[in-house]
């Protein structure tokens, strides 16, 4: 009898193939010196996050507290109704 060959997996290195910079109208290059300057331009510390957090919590939560409880009430209408 003959032995099935076992598949073999190739692993991800990470590896690229092909730089996508381009692909936004950069070259290479280019693209490095934005990443340079997009991870450089916001510096906050981590009680400045922690606030930018707790700030977007008070103003986004209601809301959102809002919205889950008009589909509970929903809900509720429909199973009462259908029922």
């Amino acid at each position: 009898m003959k032995k099935k060959s076992k598949i073999v997996y190739l692993e991800d290195k990470g590896d690229t193939i092909y730089s996508m910079a381009a692909l936004e109208g950069r070259t290479p290059e280019e693209q490095e010196e934005y990443d340079k300057k997009r991870k450089s331009r916001i510096t906050a510390t981590s009680k400045e996050r922690w606030a930018m957090l707790r700030a977007a919590i008070e103003v986004y939560g209601p809301v959102l507290i809002i919205c889950i409880g008009s589909f509970a009430v929903a809900a509720l209408l429909l199973y009462l109704f259908l029922r």
